[in-house]
């Protein structure tokens, strides 16, 4: 039956957080009949990718409206928007919202103490005031409880302060705080009013950049702070085009109140609120035990737990607003391992990316990525470290991540650990490394286009004479003599543009954080497990393009030549070589990294508890489902069990990491997916290999050792799109 309905959608896949973003259908399938092409109809669902690869609901589903804003606890995350008629189908447009620049107060909430939505509260509760917030991670905010009973609508100068408290704001962009309505009541007692029924009020949330608002007076023979007289009729300046200024008054400008501060000057305030009533009658929310915001504030119990800031808070790194809180952590390690200023190698890689900070970027020579290395010194590296990378447009180091590039920097550092003391020397590390230690000898030549070069049966040889004269024309951001230029590249000419970099760095510190401080929470359940690539399904093809996903499961399920059945000793998972990532499924340790003509690149992971595969095994709860396929051994929780992944195209993994058995969690990128060994090179049906078996080599022992990957892992739809793309090839390791 030929699918109906919408095959593809569009819009902005990397929306503002905060910002409303509304999508559209691009393409319906042909079959679709007109009468059902109404976009009223189609269900706009958006899926969240969990920390195990796979996507699920989050229940927001809309049925004609394709407007989505997303807040601030989903920067970070990737979702998937699907538009549909019947029913979700796996595809859709991968989005991951980016952090707003400008710090907002997006919306206010009155909660009662259970953390449910409340508009009428009890003179006896507590009311939960909660700020919603983009951008503002750790930034404090003024909550104010006002009364509101002067007649009409609107807010009126009558109207008087209650209590005002203050909160920062946690890592989802959420602050709270607490009010005791009962000092309302007494506010109205002091006034003389002894059978209040009702108390109309609302909460000012206020941000000020600056914390140079005067503290609160106190009258000791009245418990209600008071706001100071207003030193100027002026309200302080808002900051052109922010949020503030496109905002109406707040309560305490209306009121012409202003704290008194020393220096408006680059002073940015924003606020929002909320309105409730509080009635005499009505009986009191009950609390639940743990049902405190963890970021309300004002509370009597202990709470000054201090945490340590986040490092990449702590410690300021230059060009550091071109790098997310992870990616600045590892470049802290990997300096300190290095033994070497972090912005010295976030200043290398500004001057060698233009600016530009992107691991993708290859120049005409073919040096790829954030340190633009080449051929010869990726050939250097996979020989040192045990890896397999290549630069290059059709090399795998540009398909990486910065994060994940970042390890390769490091291996490519390494040997000149020691020498890397002045911003010179770094630079010449990467730009002439024969030359790193030199960078105090500000005349020495590096390049020189006038160098006499070295002849071999009247062909030049390609040494480190040639390198120097090659290299003078190909660099000359480095030409700084002007008229006096002669032919030749000083070590002080390199250094003038590298210090450059590095002043400009300064200008690009990151100064407004999201990360996350506290890395110490319990796994959950599902963050024990990780697919071992994203989206897993089993290859809808065969080696030679028929379709056949049978021949993709564990079991004989195969046939020579002669009609009988041949033994697959795991699960083939489509994958589309040096592009589908390649994870640990489990918290483990890194036992072989290897190369075989026949599986190619080879990597084996002994799980640490198998007790988490067997619990994986029962949430899949899976059941063979081809006549062939076969269950496998009964892994038992005292069994050594390993994780077998085969064809990769290149890995991460080192086989040094393999001599020290180097620890990996679940989830921790092992490689990329490929077609490596002769098994899988010019086939139809690219593919990761997966086995689980109980001892580290497990060939030439068949099923004896062997369980089917099947049974841990939840299967998607192989019947997709991007699979009949792939097997219109032949695909060949190169």
């Amino acid at each position: 039956m030929s699918k109906k309905g919408v095959s593809a959608v569009r819009g902005n896949i990397s929306p503002v957080v905060g910002e409303k973003t509304v999508y559209a259908i691009a393409d319906w399938y042909p079959d679709t009949p007109e009468s059902d092409r109404n976009p009223e109809k189609v269900t706009w669902e958006l899926f969240k990718k969990r920390s195990n690869g796979n996507f699920t609901s989050t229940n927001i589903k809309k049925i004609g409206d394709s407007s989505f804003t997303f807040g601030e606890s989903s920067t970070g995350h990737t979702y998937r928007l699907e538009a549909y008629l019947y029913n979700p189908e796996g595809g859709g447009l991968i989005i991951t919202p980016q952090r707003n620049k400008i710090p907002q107060i997006s919306k206010v909430e009155l909660l009662y103490v259970d953390d449910t939505k409340g508009n009428e509260f009890s003179f006896l509760e507590k009311m939960r005031a909660k700020a919603h917030c983009i951008n503002m991670f750790n930034k404090e905010l003024v909550f104010t409880l006002w009364e509101d009973d002067a007649k009409g609508s609107g807010h009126n100068a009558q109207n008087q302060a209650i209590e005002t408290k203050k909160a920062r704001v946690d890592k989802n962009g959420v602050a709270a705080v607490d009010f005791m309505l009962t000092k309302a009541l007494m506010q109205k007692a002091m006034k003389g009013e002894t059978d209040v029924k009702q108390l109309e009020f609302y909460v000012t949330v206020e941000y000020y950049t600056n914390k140079k608002h005067a503290t609160d007076n106190v009258n000791t023979n009245n418990p209600f702070p008071q706001q100071q007289k207003p030193s100027s009729t002026t309200p302080p300046p808002k900051a052109k085009n922010s949020p503030a200024a496109q905002k109406p008054q707040s309560k305490k400008e209306e009121k012409g109140i202003w704290d008194s501060v020393v220096d408006w000057w680059g002073e940015l305030w924003d606020h929002g609120e909320a309105k409730g009533t509080a009635t005499k009658d009505k009986e009191p929310t009950r609390e639940k035990p743990d049902g405190r915001s963890v970021s309300t504030v004002g509370k009597t119990e202990p709470e000054k737990k201090e945490e340590k800031p986040c490092e990449c808070k702590e410690k300021m790194l230059y060009w550091g607003k071109h790098f997310t809180c992870e990616e600045r952590k590892k470049i802290f390690e990997i300096s300190k391992r290095l033994d070497c200023d972090p912005n010295y190698l976030t200043s290398a890689m500004a001057l060698e990316t233009g600016g530009t900070f992107r691991p993708d970027i290859v120049n005409s020579l073919g040096y790829t990525g954030l340190i633009q290395i080449g051929a010869t010194a990726a050939e250097d590296i996979n020989r040192r470290k045990g890896t397999n990378i290549t630069a290059g447009n059709n090399g795998n180091l540009k398909n990486m991540s910065k994060i994940e590039q970042l390890t390769y920097v490091e291996y490519y550092l390494e040997p000149y650990k020691g020498k890397l003391n002045t911003l010179a020397d770094f630079y010449l590390a990467i730009l002439m490394p024969v030359d790193c230690g030199k960078g105090n000898q500000r005349d020495y030549v590096v390049f020189d286009k006038n160098i006499s070069l070295d002849y071999k049966d009247g062909k030049v040889i390609k040494n480190t004479k040639w390198v120097r004269q090659r290299a003078y024309a190909q660099n000359p951001v480095f030409h700084k003599e002007g008229k006096n230029e002669d032919g030749k590249t000083y070590v002080w000419e390199i250094a003038e543009e590298i210090e450059k970099q590095y002043e400009r760095g300064k200008a690009s510190i990151e100064s407004s954080f999201s990360c996350q401080t506290d890395t110490t929470e319990d796994q959950n359940d599902d963050e024990k497990w990780h697919d071992p690539v994203d989206n897993p399904r089993l290859t809808k093809y065969n080696y030679s393009g028929i379709i056949k996903p049978s021949s993709a499961t564990y079991g004989w399920c195969r046939r020579n030549s002669s009609g009988s059945k041949k033994y697959h000793s795991g699960v083939d998972f489509f994958a589309i070589p040096g592009k589908d990532k390649v994870y640990s499924c489990l918290k483990g340790n890194i036992h072989q990294v290897t190369y075989s003509d026949s599986a190619g690149w080879i990597v084996r992971v002994k799980i640490q508890n198998v007790k988490d595969l067997l619990e994986q095994e029962k949430k899949v709860n899976y059941t063979t489902r081809y006549a062939d396929e076969l269950k496998g051994i009964d892994i038992k929780e005292t069994d050594s069990v390993y994780l077998i992944y085969m064809h990769l195209d290149s890995v991460v993994v080192t086989k040094q990491d393999a001599t020290d058995k180097k620890e990996v969690k679940a989830g921790t990128l092992l490689g990329y997916a490929g077609v490596s060994g002769s098994i899988a090179s010019g086939g139809k049906a690219p593919h990761l290999h997966l086995e689980i078996a109980t001892v580290l080599d497990a060939y030439g022992k068949g099923e004896s050792v062997r369980t089917n990957p099947a049974r841990f892992v939840k299967l998607n739809s192989y019947d997709t799109k991007d699979q009949d793309e792939e097997a219109q090839k032949k695909h060949f390791y190169k």
